[in-house]
């Protein structure tokens, strides 16, 4: 897959920006602006919703902080995104629907300033969000870019971008251009931000995870992946989410229909003209072995209830036949 072919932004590389900088947590990239200070990513949660020509992501963003603070998120994606405000109700429905079915719980900154390179296209208050859209083409001017963006919102740092140019210059020499800026005003304890979608163009399922692997510790993601068929299993680090039937294990495959799509969210079954087909992807470990995005497409679904009903049919059918034979046994034994 040629990725020079296409465009690219970012939205998350939660970079911990403080004023009175305190213990930070959240999800996806996030990057120390003290050096001292712990930084954790607890858990990403996101739906993925691909029609073969678009896709739509609606990313969940849980947060802990002891003090009031502010945190920056940049995540690349495959081409220019529409951002709009999402619901946690998505995410509370897809979960009743998959419970139900299985019976289981399975802002402008930087617009004074002068970069050849680049170009603010896009900014939008959206609740605690302050979203800039930026189009850059070089990793040091973005970078420097960055700086000069905390500086003007009188925002103290002390980052070492050192890691963080690595990673992007990998993303902009594979096409991405387009960069989501989120500044988020965090308060003290722990809270869930609402969810934000973005919306865009892309010729394969995608969710930014190497963005992740330059900060240290550990996380958990949860991949809500919605689609008309099964999705390809090409990920080292990502699992498919299983559940056991007589000791076997088949993937977690719940089939939706455009009624409830519409209950999880319109904009998600506006992408769809029939049923389609919901596969969760899982990853629990260190944020450093996520060396790949996870770039996929779908492959024909293993019909998992023709399976259980075959399975099923034959177990009944095999306890028949050795009833019958014992049976026989019996009646033919001499007297």
């Amino acid at each position: 897959m040629n990725l020079k072919n296409h465009y690219w932004i970012i939205p998350l590389l939660i970079m911990a920006v403080l004023c009175l900088i305190p213990n930070v947590y959240a999800d996806r990239g996030i990057i120390p602006v003290k050096p001292h200070i712990p930084i954790y990513e607890p858990g990403q949660k996101a739906i993925i919703a691909w029609n073969g020509i678009e896709e739509i992501m609606i990313l969940s963003t849980d947060v802990t902080a002891t003090e009031d603070t502010m945190i920056l998120e940049i995540l690349p994606l495959p081409s220019k995104p529409k951002v709009e405000v999402a619901s946690f109700e998505s995410f509370r429905v897809l979960e009743k629907i998959i419970t139900e079915k299985f019976m289981i719980k399975a802002r402008t900154y930087g617009a004074e300033l002068e970069f050849k390179g680049l170009e603010v296209i896009f900014h939008e208050k959206i609740g605690f969000h302050d979203i800039t859209v930026i189009k850059a083409f070089n990793a040091d001017e973005l970078a420097y870019w960055i700086k000069q963006f905390a500086l003007k919102n009188n925002i103290t740092m002390e980052i070492q971008l050192s890691k963080l140019m690595d990673v992007v210059r990998e993303y902009i020499d594979g096409g991405f251009n387009y960069y989501a800026v989120d500044l988020i005003s965090l308060k003290a304890g722990e809270r869930s931000i609402e969810p934000i979608m973005y919306r865009f163009n892309s010729s394969f399922i995608y969710y930014p995870l190497k963005i992740s692997s330059i900060i240290p510790g550990k996380t958990k993601i949860t991949l809500f992946i919605i689609t008309m068929d099964g999705v390809r299993r090409n990920h080292p680090n990502l699992k498919e989410l299983q559940y056991k039937l007589f000791n076997v294990a088949y993937p977690v495959e719940v089939e939706i229909t455009i009624e409830e799509l519409f209950k999880v969210d319109s904009r998600i079954a506006e992408l769809f003209k029939s049923k389609t087909l919901l596969t969760i992807l899982t990853y629990e470990g260190d944020m450093s072995t996520l060396k790949r995005d996870l770039i996929t497409t779908i492959e024909a679904k293993v019909n998992v209830d023709l399976i259980m009903i075959t399975l099923i049919g034959t177990t009944i059918i095999t306890l028949a036949l050795t009833i019958t034979i014992t049976k026989i046994k019996k009646y033919n034994k001499p007297s």
